[in-house]
């Protein structure tokens, strides 16, 4: 193994490492340094790692120590062993991959980097992953991809995975062009030739880059704040007992997994969208978490094509302004099953779970003043409940007849139109049993006017005829005819009134 021992505030260009190296920071080499701020410590520009480790094996008086990584290529990166408690680490326009873990370490950053298949980010005092769009060198990257024989296209072909556990604070940013302008442009008060040019990425081009996230948390560990802010994901996985704050905003997200997730300081997932919906299957799982203290807002639960909750606790979850499902049809997308990736794999309750799920997401809307979204709950909840095994015969029934006449209070369309459809048929009947239709006679246009007689359900009678004409089969005929056009004028007034329920 080639081992390296560095002088404070070198340069190291262009050197290529083609064995294991060690790069062993010693306090022996501060002896006699003076610190400048501002400045960084160690710096490798344009260098290539087959294998590289960093270590540290002793306290270093120094006020800050800093080791930087721009436009290198690391096959492989290991740190675990430092023991000084002021070193920071950065990789900038970078290809990489590794593990890189120690409560030591005062930070590591990832700016601008792909990786060849993931990195792990272990135990740290602070963790930052960054894409900034005003941080584009096409030179730099041209360079780079050329020493280590790589194209754009084979690398865009990779999914990038960050695997970040057990960080006291995390922030995983994407800054993007704020203008209208993609491709090539000049940088202005830039002298550096590799720095005058820069890019700015069309949307097509964001597509391209599979980035993926994965969060977990241990109860024993401490943890202060993670934010997710404006990342175009694949993935973003969210899993164990976080002790600090979890933020995830302005995010599109392609699949998204909150599994055995709670938060002691809550959670806020606020603007949260798919990415690729054109062209990738979006799902959502909430598996075994506590939601309790979560706050979802402006979330598009419609645009994923599949979603799972299962088991969860919702406790005082908050749900506001977020898209759901506008038809029954859609809300067959929100499902009940152990893991999203097996949707045949359902327990034998699962209707039962079903319902108590969306009665659950009922209350927490209806908690937020959401009766709108409430209401709709409400309706598919009883969807769910017609359709379990055990339910008595004669609810069920309940059930189907109010899905038929007015939507389970959420339509007044279905019930008006059948008013007026039945009370037609029924009319038509009673004219005919009295033998005032459907005769040789001229037309008594003044059978029109008395069908709005007919249509009141209080109406007597003998409100047409004399009681004397009247026979079995009309008086048969009125009177089911008040009985069903009563139900569906009651229930036009129950879905008419939705709005003014409690």
């Amino acid at each position: 193994m080639n081992t390296i021992f560095l002088t404070p505030y070198t340069l190291i260009e262009n050197t290529d490492y083609p064995t294991d190296t060690k790069i062993v920071i010693r306090a022996s080499d501060f002896e006699n340094v003076l610190f400048q701020d501002g400045r960084i410590t160690f710096s490798f520009i344009n260098c290539r790692f087959k294998k590289l480790e960093i270590e540290n094996s002793d306290t270093i008086e120094f006020k800050d120590i800093s080791i930087q990584f721009i436009s290198c290529y690391i096959e492989e990166i290991t740190v675990e062993n430092i023991i000084t408690t002021n070193l920071s680490i950065f990789f900038g326009s970078s290809i990489l991959q590794g593990r890189i873990k120690n409560s030591n370490l005062l930070s590591v950053t990832v700016n601008n980097c792909f990786l060849n298949n993931s990195l792990f980010l272990l135990d740290l005092k602070k963790a930052v992953v960054s894409f900034t769009e005003e941080n584009i060198y096409p030179v730099r990257w041209k360079r780079l991809l050329k020493s280590v024989n790589a194209t754009l296209e084979n690398l865009l072909l990779e999914k990038q995975s960050f695997y970040i556990y057990d960080c006291k604070e995390i922030v995983f940013n994407f800054n993007e062009n704020s203008t209208d302008k993609i491709g090539l442009y000049k940088r202005p008060h830039s002298n550096n030739i590799e720095n005058k040019i820069g890019y700015f990425l069309s949307e097509a081009e964001k597509k391209n880059f599979k980035v993926s996230l994965n969060i977990q948390y241990s109860a024993d560990k401490e943890h202060k704040l993670t934010k997710v802010i404006n990342a175009k994901l694949l993935a973003l996985s969210i899993s164990g007992y976080s002790t600090g704050e979890v933020l995830v905003e302005n995010c599109k997200i392609d699949s998204w997994y909150i599994r055995n997730f709670s938060a002691q300081l809550g959670s806020n997932f606020y603007d949260i969208k798919p990415f690729r919906k054109e062209t990738e299957e979006t799902k959502l799982e909430i598996h075994k978490s506590n939601l309790d203290k979560v706050w979802f807002d402006n979330v598009s639960f419609d645009g994923y094509s599949t979603i799972s909750l299962y088991r969860n606790k919702f406790g005082q979850t908050t749900l506001t302004a977020c898209d759901f499902p506008t038809t029954y049809k859609g809300f067959d997308k929100i499902q009940t099953i152990e893991n999203i990736h097996y949707p045949d794999k359902k327990d034998n309750n699962y209707f039962k779970t079903r319902y108590e799920i969306f009665v659950q997401f009922k209350k927490q809307l209806e908690a937020s003043g959401n009766f709108y979204e409430a209401q709709k709950f409400q309706a598919i909840s009883n969807e769910a409940l017609k359709n379990i095994e055990n339910l008595p015969y004669w609810d069920r029934l309940i059930l189907k007849v109010n899905s038929l006449s007015n939507n389970h209070g959420l339509s007044i369309k279905e019930p008006f139109i059948a008013t007026i459809a039945i009370s037609i048929v029924f009319y038509v009947l009673y004219l005919w049993s009295l033998g005032r239709i459907f005769n040789c006679s001229d037309v008594d246009w003044n059978l029109v006017g008395y069908y709005f007689s007919f249509l009141d359900i209080t109406h007597r009678s003998d409100f047409l005829v004399n009681k004397t004409e009247l026979n079995g089969f009309s008086l048969t005929i009125d009177y089911f005819n008040k009985i069903l056009v009563g139900f569906l004028i009651y229930q036009f007034i129950a879905a008419f009134r939705k709005y003014g329920k409690k």
